[in-house]
């Protein structure tokens, strides 16, 4: 009988030793429980596509000149009376009120026509343009006629001047397109190229400004 009570009293502590370490491990806080760490792994280093080796591209400007004719052609007559280059505040002569006939704001227009664009001569008197393209290197400037080339002069008398449009050069022979102050809207002469004076006696010859690209 004693025997007994002694074997169920070793099973009885046996049980509660257990109960209790199971108890114990239920009951921790979970910063006592070891967490596993999430493992986050650093995505490749990433590098841009290989490209094949080219060169670059050669890029060549053009300059675009809306209404330059393909090839020169001169004029021997006229411009249409709705032509805005002429007869337009489109001319900064036409604008001033100094529209044609007039040689300047003829001239202008002309060199306008042939460019495709607003040209860059004096805004001023005849006799004042080859010293102001020559000060300001808008365009080329010399002694030899070229088609589309402003021919410039000034008067002995200190007058304004006169500034004419080089249409043709036949040999020795240079035909002018024209336009005059209290004058003629238009009209054509021809100068020698060899005259000092081209073709005007009395006045000072300049000198002429190659506008026209197309020469």
């Amino acid at each position: 009988m004693l025997l007994r009570a002694a074997s169920f009293l070793v099973v009885f502590l046996l049980l509660a030793c257990l109960i209790t370490a199971i108890s114990g491990t239920m009951l921790q806080p979970p910063s006592a429980q070891a967490v596993p760490q999430a493992v986050v792994e650093a995505p490749p280093e990433t590098q841009p596509p290989t490209q094949p080796a080219t060169e670059a591209p050669t890029l060549t400007r053009v300059w675009e000149h809306p209404g330059r004719e393909d090839a020169y052609t001169p004029r021997l007559s006229a411009p249409d009376a709705d032509d805005p280059r002429y007869y337009s505040s489109d001319n900064i002569f036409y604008a001033a009120d100094y529209g044609m006939p007039n040689c300047t704001c003829y001239a202008w227009g002309r060199a306008y026509e042939l460019n495709g664009e607003p040209p860059r001569l004096s805004p001023y008197d005849a006799c004042t343009w080859y010293a102001y393209n020559a000060e300001n290197g808008f365009y080329d400037y010399g002694d030899t006629p070229r088609q589309g080339a402003v021919a410039c002069w000034a008067y002995a008398d200190g007058g304004p001047g006169h500034v004419a449009v080089v249409e043709k050069v036949d040999g020795d022979s240079v035909l002018l397109s024209n336009s005059a102050y209290s004058g003629a809207e238009f009209y054509m002469d021809t100068v020698p190229a060899d005259d000092p004076s081209a073709g005007r006696e009395g006045w000072i010859f300049q000198g002429y400004i190659y506008v026209a690209d197309s020469v």
